[in-house]
């Protein structure tokens, strides 16, 4: 009867009551949550301890972030709280439907996840070495001369790599020009003197040696130099590099000297550097960067050599390659010498007055010594 009473009374006044409807629930530690600064980390809240909470159903979350990291003695935006989902500051009980008796989970704010890569790294590169493979539409030739104890072997161990052919004084490794170009300044302006040279020719021959140009090699390179360097190019890698032997890596660092390659140039030297410098190398390195203007590698050859100076001047390799390169031992010795003190030492003397025996104060005085000032009232 008093319900109904109150109902048919407060029939004006329902809305402000639901307004006004309030909801106990418990926040409860996933976690320790701690107080973190530079100098100390202090626990404030133990896992598993629960806090009751009233909160009006339509009152935002973002008044209880406040308050409970307040009343807690920890960081607002250090906290993160979840009901059946994250929990945001717009939200309400109401909203996510929290009822009498249940429970919000608090714990330490997790770093948002990184971001899934747009594409997969190993499939490009893979479909970059696969089109190195491919000559359907390949239009540049490298043509590595044939070293003479080599030119009548049999050419059948090549008929299984499409990129290549070979006749009695040259292989032929195909690459295409449009790569070749977007790598290298070098290959850029090789291909327009060549369109440039075959302009206002009108035969057969001229035809196709602008269409597919010819790139003429050192005979100092071998096929598998241009290989390596191919792969480089079009994969930005050189996958098997640790397979590499010293001497085939000092002549792609000349390779990559001469045809502008900066980043294949990086990645040698750094490889020479990390894994082949040693006693019995370092010389020959060291004369190579004379040669192919490794700045780096002749920095990283000078301080192995005044790091190793007793083992390598006593080395006989090191002793005969120097002699290509007497002028080198020029920076090892400027090295040298600014270990050296640039003066001699001189002992202070003792004075007298140092010597003397005076009040307490002097002596401190003498020593350097200042007073700690009494902080007591």
């Amino acid at each position: 009867m008093a319900n109904n009473n109150a109902r048919q009374g407060g029939g004006g006044g329902g809305g402000n009551n639901q307004m006004n409807e309030h909801v106990e629930f418990t926040v409860k530690a996933e976690e320790d949550l701690y107080l973190t600064g530079s100098e100390n980390t202090i626990r404030r809240v133990t896992a598993e301890t629960n806090y009751s909470c009233l909160m009006l159903k339509t009152q935002r979350f973002s008044s209880l972030f406040r308050h409970y990291a307040k009343y807690h003695g920890l960081r607002k935006d250090d906290l993160e709280y979840y009901f059946v989902n994250p929990l945001e500051n717009e939200d309400t009980p109401e909203s996510v439907q929290l009822q009498r008796g249940d429970t919000i989970m608090v714990r330490k704010r997790r770093k948002p996840e990184p971001p899934e890569a747009a594409a997969d790294d190993d499939e490009f590169f893979k479909d970059m070495r696969d089109l190195l493979e491919d000559e359907e539409h390949m239009d540049a030739v490298f043509m590595v001369p044939v070293p003479e104890s080599a030119v009548d072997v049999d050419d059948s161990d090549k008929e299984g790599d499409s990129s290549s052919s070979s006749n009695n004084n040259y292989i032929e490794i195909r690459a295409h020009k449009c790569i070749l170009t977007a790598r290298t300044d070098y290959f850029k302006a090789l291909f327009r003197k060549i369109a440039a040279a075959s302009d206002g020719m009108t035969s057969r021959k001229a035809f196709k040696e602008a269409e597919e140009a010819r790139i003429q090699v050192d005979p100092t390179f071998t096929e598998e130099h241009i290989r390596y360097m191919l792969e480089f190019i079009y994969t930005n890698r050189i996958q098997k590099i640790r397979n590499i032997s010293t001497d085939d890596l000092l002549c792609i660092l000349h390779l990559s000297d001469k045809w502008l390659l900066r980043d294949l140039k990086r990645l040698v030297e750094h490889e020479l550097i990390r894994h082949h410098m040693n006693v019995n190398t370092v010389a020959r390195m060291y004369g190579a960067t004379e040669d192919f203007n490794a700045q780096r590698l002749s920095r990283a050859c000078i301080e192995f050599i005044m790091s190793n100076l007793r083992q390598v001047t006593g080395n006989t390799s090191f002793e005969e390659e120097m002699k290509n390169y007497p002028h080198l031992c020029i920076p090892v010795l400027k090295a040298a010498a600014d270990l050296i003190p640039e003066g001699p030492v001189h002992k202070k003397q003792r004075t007298d007055h140092s010597m003397s025996h005076g009040t307490p104060g002097s002596s401190a005085a003498a020593l350097g010594s200042s007073p700690v000032p009494d902080s007591d009232p």
